[in-house]
């Protein structure tokens, strides 16, 4: 493998987890699940595959305020004569105009098992202010679920609002949540809860006070219109040392009161109609749980290689032994000089070149010399 592919493949590698963070980040979600939000719908089977829930202020619905529905004890008669006037003083304090919600939406103590959510489906709920609107459901995970919702009021003018995906556990941390901060008597635990309630994410499983949203990121707050989608990799269970396992539904939650998280909307004052919109698609291809494990046990080998690749190679570049060469041709190394064929060789121009000047003052000197030689003779003979 040459070098250039060593160092493509690693980078590939090493982008590899940016590339599925930009895939699935929430801008390419929420253009994908706004271009899921038509389709056809059929009515809510209630109780089957939805089931429709509230909270209320005028409403205790924990455990110490349920008292009153033991009619038939007569002993605490006395009790339930106090919460009722106690609910009934409560009520007097409620603005109930703003309180649409039906007592078979907050009194709720059997939760039915629901189907899971195969179909889509539309429907309009009406929160009331300083309350809580919450559609149950059963999401599948051979399912890819689409939720789109809109908030306004009764005049039809866009509203702000806080909307959650929370799961069953995360839902009854929430409504503990709302019921304290409602209670006369909270002793201060509120205020310790909105300490906590913005701690860092790594930090939040350890929170036993506060609440989250599903997967820590299902929150959508100060908004008036939100579309999101949801795949998931198995059915959702909740696994704790004193229940065991237990089966984990989905609460789509409509905020429309002040609660502990410090960037929420306030209470608007008036009756929010949330308009919700289920678009379900079946998904034909699911990828395990086990790719996410395997994708980063990947970048890390990876990551944990490089320097090792460096290092032979570093090591490696002083054990090749590089041949000399020689520009000057010398009595060892003979010339390197390759013939041109023979078709392509040139016959050599003789040119004449010209007699140095030193023969030439030789041969003019031995003329000068012959003539004075002659002439000497002459003169000798004449004598």
């Amino acid at each position: 493998m040459s070098s250039h592919i060593r160092v493509g493949t690693i980078t590939l590698t090493l982008l590899m987890p940016l590339l599925l963070l930009a895939l699935s980040s929430p801008a390419s979600m929420q253009v994908q699940a706004a271009d899921s939000c038509a389709g056809d719908t059929s009515p809510i089977r209630w109780n089957e595959t939805a089931q429709r829930l509230s909270l209320v202020p005028f409403h205790n619905g924990m455990w110490w305020g349920g008292f009153d529905d033991y009619e038939d004890a007569e002993y605490y008669e006395e009790d339930r004569q106090k919460s009722q006037q106690d609910a009934s003083e409560s009520q007097d304090t409620t603005d109930l105009t703003l309180s649409p919600e039906e007592p078979w939406m907050y009194q709720t103590w059997m939760l039915p098992r629901l189907e899971p959510l195969e179909e889509n489906h539309y429907t309009t709920m009406l929160i009331g202010n300083d309350s809580v609107g919450a559609l149950r459901v059963n999401l599948s995970a051979d399912y890819r679920t689409t939720v789109c919702i809109t908030l306004q009021d009764t005049d039809l003018n866009p509203v702000n609002g806080d909307v959650y995906l929370l799961t069953t556990e995360e839902y009854n941390s929430y409504t503990q949540s709302y019921h304290t901060s409602h209670d006369e008597n909270h002793y201060g635990f509120d205020d310790i809860e909105e300490s906590l309630s913005n701690i860092p994410p790594e930090w939040r499983s350890f929170n036993f006070l506060g609440w989250k949203s599903y997967r820590d990121s299902h929150e959508y707050e100060q908004t008036s219109e939100v579309n999101f989608a949801l795949n998931l990799d198995g059915p959702e269970i909740y696994s704790s040392f004193f229940t065991g396992t237990t089966w984990e539904d989905f609460y789509i939650v409509i905020d429309a009161w002040d609660n502990i998280h410090d960037n929420d909307a306030e209470s608007p004052n008036s009756i929010v109609a949330a308009d919700i919109t289920i678009i379900t698609t079946e998904r034909s291809f699911i990828l395990p749980p086990f790719t996410v494990s395997l994708v980063f046990l990947v970048v890390l080998l990876g990551t944990l290689a490089i320097p090792f690749v460096l290092n032979a190679k570093y090591m490696k570049a002083g054990l090749v032994a590089e041949v000399p060469q020689n520009i000057v041709p010398s009595l060892d190394t003979p010339a390197e000089y390759s013939q041109p064929p023979t078709g392509q060789r040139m016959e050599k121009e003789v040119v004449e070149l010209p007699p140095p000047e030193v023969e030439l003052e030789a041969e003019t000197s031995q003329q000068i010399w012959n003539e004075a030689k002659s002439t000497v003779d002459e003169d000798s003979e004449t004598a």
